[in-house]
């Protein structure tokens, strides 16, 4: 009876352990991630992005870049613990209806952005507390 109960103990640590290394292992690195933009936060308002608009970000070359829906876009990108600050935000000039509300929107906020989290394949843009955009990674 004792060598089954300490076997069945064994077998949960055993089980945690191997939980707790495969969450860590699914968070996704910030950088060489194409993360693809699904929501934007406006206020009390928030818009689920159905286009394809997404971000990449490049360590060495200290920048981020993408497509805004329609257009191609650029920044710098400063990151340092979880602050991020994009400067000289860039994109060719395309006029698309259905989606040029969505991508002004989008590139817009990411001057505002101050900071990030990932949380497993899910990639938050804020303003201090106040969430801006969100992205799943692909």
């Amino acid at each position: 009876m004792k060598l089954t109960f300490l076997f069945c103990i064994a077998a949960i640590l055993f089980a945690s352990c191997t939980s707790s290394k495969k969450t860590q292992a699914e968070t996704m690195p910030l950088y060489n991630t194409k993360w693809l933009l699904k929501k934007i936060y406006t206020g009390d308002n928030i818009e689920n992005v159905q286009t394809k608009a997404f971000i990449k970000f490049d360590k060495e070359k200290s920048s981020a870049g993408g497509n805004g829906s329609c257009n191609n876009f650029g920044s710098t990108a400063s990151v340092s613990g979880s602050d991020i600050n994009f400067k000289n935000v860039f994109s060719t000039k395309m006029y698309c209806e259905e989606v040029q509300k969505t991508e002004n929107s989008f590139l817009g906020s990411l001057e505002k952005v101050n900071r990030f989290e990932v949380k497993g394949k899910t990639l938050l843009l804020y303003h201090d507390k106040e969430i801006l955009v969100e992205f799943l990674a692909e």
